[in-house]
């Protein structure tokens, strides 16, 4: 091993792929290894830190990691408020720290610091990113995003946007039972606190209009029961000052249009806009791509007819389940 003591920072949220392979090359480097770890204070005092696990899920995910690879006794974990090694350490003489490309700014910063304090800098050492399956990169934020699982892999397979994906009759008898908690009363419905606040379906979107919850997303068809009900967005509940985007998909059929359509509208800069996604053919199948496209714990509403209304949390285990679902659809 090249060092006997080196330290590493980092929030390390929904513990990932790359965070493994990050660990293991500290590892690799050191007999000892001194991980310094976000407080949630830091967490909040930085930009896009909502979503972010609490402190003591991500340190009990280190610490799973580390008696799995059985180097436990190798290191030690402290809360860290800011880019600096924690006060505890400052004596120890570490030699090394280890940062991504990513994290190398602030390990210069800390060096700097121990400049003015007249210590030795600490060697620099860059660990690569670890690469994603559509070839980026595999991030915290891509996973809070919705955009990949913790391994790299998209939630969306590429194909999907090249081809119409139909139904089979075994999942439209699926598709027939809640995919979520069934609401069968709308009293006492209430705007979530949640990345985005979705509505699948006329009845819901105007019920949710009605309600003024201003939701951010609604997808609507004019149509109840496949039958033409609504022939406008006022009738629904809509101001007028939303964005509107208008594509064709038939009923019984995922298109890529769909898809490429919902991608598109996560890619958005969100803001006070509503945007209305707005069917020609069928909506019903559109919660299919929105939970694979979504940010992890938004929320979807859709209708489940004569029986009320099904709310979905996009989770992690909700876009697995989907992914499956949809990989069963005919090319």
């Amino acid at each position: 091993m090249k060092y006997n003591l080196v330290v590493c920072g980092g929030t390390f949220d929904h513990f990932h792929k790359g965070h493994r392979e990050f660990l293991r090359h500290a590892l690799s480097m050191s007999k000892k290894l001194l991980v310094g770890l976000t407080s949630n204070t830091y967490v909040k005092s930085k930009e896009n830190n909502n979503w972010i696990e609490d402190y003591q899920i991500r340190k009990q995910s280190l610490e799973a990691f580390f008696k799995k690879e059985k180097t436990k006794d190798r290191v030690l974990i402290e809360p860290i408020d800011d880019i600096y090694i924690p006060k505890i350490w400052e004596s120890w003489p570490i030699e090394a720290i280890i940062v991504s490309k990513n994290t190398l700014l602030s390990a210069e910063e800390i060096n700097l610091k121990r400049k003015e304090q007249i210590k030795f800098p600490l060697k620099i050492e860059i660990c690569q990113l670890a690469k994603s399956e559509d070839n980026g990169y595999i991030s915290s934020s891509r996973i809070r995003r919705g955009e990949i699982n913790r391994e790299g892999k998209p939630y969306i397979n590429p194909l999907w946007f090249k081809k119409k994906l139909l139904i089979t009759e075994k999942l439209r008898r699926n598709f027939k039972k809640p995919f979520g908690v069934l609401l069968r009363k709308n009293k006492g419905l209430r705007r979530p606190d949640c990345p985005y606040l979705i509505t699948v379906g006329d009845i819901t979107t105007k019920i949710f209009n009605d309600l003024s919850l201003h939701q951010d997303i609604s997808v609507i068809d004019f149509k109840v029961a496949r039958k033409k009900k609504f022939s406008s967005l006022i009738e629904l509940g809509f101001l007028g000052k939303d964005k509107i985007i208008k594509i064709a998909n038939p009923a019984g059929c995922l298109t890529s249009t769909l898809f490429k359509a919902v991608c598109e509208i996560f890619k958005l800069k969100k803001d006070s806009q509503h945007i209305i996604l707005q069917i020609e053919g069928e909506e019903d199948l559109s919660v299919l791509p929105l939970i694979l496209s979504a940010s992890l714990e938004s929320i979807i509403f859709y209708g489940q007819p004569k029986e009320g209304i099904v709310k979905i949390v996009v989770s992690e285990k909700t876009k697995e389940i989907t992914y499956d679902l949809v990989s069963q659809f005919k090319i």
